[in-house]
């Protein structure tokens, strides 16, 4: 899948940035929900993907799964297939992106397999994550040749990831094959990366229940999952006098809605922090947002209006403050302009598809030293919905500070 993604100069002015609109690919990553059920996947044929040449067997079948994991804690990966692919299949585990240039990966051994009367495969493998890893996102790849018949239209599979560990001797004599994973994994931290997009474990299927809401160390966002509705946010509401405008901030298994039906109007959520974070190593904002309905393609008469966006507010080394239309703010659209305007920030993203956001703040020129608030906002014409999952700031490195320092 290609869009049009936003691509600042380099060098260019932070206050007056330069955009050139160029087409990057958006991989798709299945999100892996943490249990010890199996989840059914096949895995479609796709010839145009940055993986199609494969790590270990070229031009087959392949899927990325992303899964969230906790240092110290150890974890049994599960995984069933037809035992006609023997031989054809490997599983990989990632400490990053698979396709940054520092990726490391670590290929799962097979065998020897313990057949029972079952013509599955079943392989479990073991695996623990350091007390000490300074990430928390772990990647599995699946890869399949495609030398067989394909008679299921893909590659059947079945796989889970299970905490607490599950222990051999629960299965001893049903055909399960008890292997040893990697110890004490090393994950990286967060950075930005190729864009993603989340999918369901089965597409046309409802959602799987969301990652259990979690608590990074240094996240400075309170509530960023909205386990709590919208407690340590408050409502924003721009509404004209000609209509009558209404805004709703309901939250549900998607997270926060954000939804409104007047032009140009805006609606959404702001938290205050007031924390300092000079000599932070990185500043990583997160998000998990969705685009839901766009009626009308555009960005308002100063290109800066979109059905979703997120705004930090913050004070430089200098004694600069970026607030208001001078905040750092990332607009998130699905419908391309008909117009030259480009969208501040924009970044186009599928409809009705879970995407990942990422952008490290201490990258801004100039850097924050003071983090005022951040705020999720929509806005659009006439109707337009948008949601996001979750949204974390998390501190990497430097002197951990408390809110009002």
């Amino acid at each position: 899948m290609f869009v049009s993604w936003l691509i600042p100069i380099a060098n260019s002015p932070a206050s007056e940035p330069v955009y050139v609109r160029e087409p990057v690919e958006i991989m798709r990553v299945v999100e892996l929900p943490a249990g010890p059920e199996y989840h059914h996947r096949v895995l479609p044929f796709e010839r145009r993907s940055p993986l199609d040449r494969g790590f270990y067997f070229g031009h087959g079948f392949h899927a990325v799964y992303l899964t969230r994991v906790l240092p110290g804690r150890q974890y049994t990966l599960g995984f069933r297939y037809a035992a006609n692919w023997r031989k054809r299949v490997k599983v990989m585990l990632f400490d990053r992106w698979l396709l940054a240039s520092q990726a490391r990966h670590f290929n799962l051994l097979q065998g020897p397999i313990l057949r029972g009367r079952s013509d599955q495969v079943e392989l479990r493998w073991q695996l623990s994550v350091s007390p000490d890893s300074p990430g928390t996102l772990l990647y599995i790849v699946v890869e399949a040749t495609d030398t067989i018949p394909d008679y299921y239209g893909g590659f059947p599979h079945d796989l889970f990831l299970a905490w607490p560990p599950i222990e051999s001797r629960n299965e001893m004599g049903y055909g399960v094959t008890y292997l040893q994973g990697p110890k004490n994994l090393m994950l990286a931290e967060q950075v930005p990366g190729a864009p993603v997009v989340l999918t369901n474990i089965e597409p046309g299927k409802p959602n799987p229940a969301p990652l259990p809401a979690w608590k990074a160390p240094g996240d400075l966002i309170v509530n960023g999952a909205f386990t709590q509705g919208i407690q340590h946010w408050s409502s924003i509401q721009s509404i004209s006098s000609s209509k009558q405008q209404t805004a709703t901030f309901p939250v549900g298994p998607d997270g926060l809605v954000l939804h409104g039906n007047e032009d140009e109007s805006i609606a959404g959520v702001r938290q205050q922090l007031e924390v300092n974070v000079r000599g932070a190593a990185r500043l990583m904002l997160q998000a998990r947002v969705k685009i839901v309905r766009q009626t009308k393609p555009g960005s308002g008469k100063k290109a800066d209006i979109s059905p979703l966006s997120i705004s930090v507010c913050y004070d430089d080394a200098g004694g600069g403050s970026h607030c208001g239309k001078d905040a750092y703010t990332s607009r998130f659209y699905s419908l391309e302009s008909n117009s030259r305007k480009s969208i501040a920030n924009g970044q186009r993203i599928p409809a009705g598809e879970w995407f990942w956001f990422m952008q490290d703040l201490m990258r801004l020129s100039p850097s924050p030293v003071r983090i005022r608030s951040v705020s999720l906002l929509a806005a659009g014409w006439p109707e337009w919905q948008s949601n996001i999952r979750e949204i974390h700031l998390i501190r990497h490195g430097g002197t951990n500070v408390q809110q009002g320092d």
